[in-house]
């Protein structure tokens, strides 16, 4: 790997945002409405290409029922854990 060129030295890094699985729901919801997709974009200050990628995984993610707040879908996570984070929160709103 060669030395950074001046250009990238003075960048700043973009930050990561994490979307929540509600909100991508919610995104595939308004679509399926008839929102256009560059809509969404500037509605949710998001590049198009992520409410696409969002839309092209609509089938799994309106699968999925997940505690609130999550932002990533794991096979590796039980079920049993999405039904104890669920208690949990209701327990903890009460």
């Amino acid at each position: 790997m060669g030395p950074k060129k001046d250009s990238e030295k003075g960048k700043a890094k973009r930050k990561t945002v994490r979307t929540t699985i509600e909100l991508k729901k919610e995104i595939i919801a308004k679509y399926e409405s008839g929102v256009r997709v560059s809509n969404l974009a500037s509605q949710y200050e998001m590049a198009k290409s992520t409410i696409s990628t969002i839309l092209k995984h609509k089938e799994v993610l309106k699968k999925a029922d997940v505690a609130i707040g999550v932002t990533a879908i794991s096979k590796q996570r039980p079920q049993i854990m999405e039904e104890m984070e669920k208690l949990l929160l209701i327990q903890n709103s009460s």
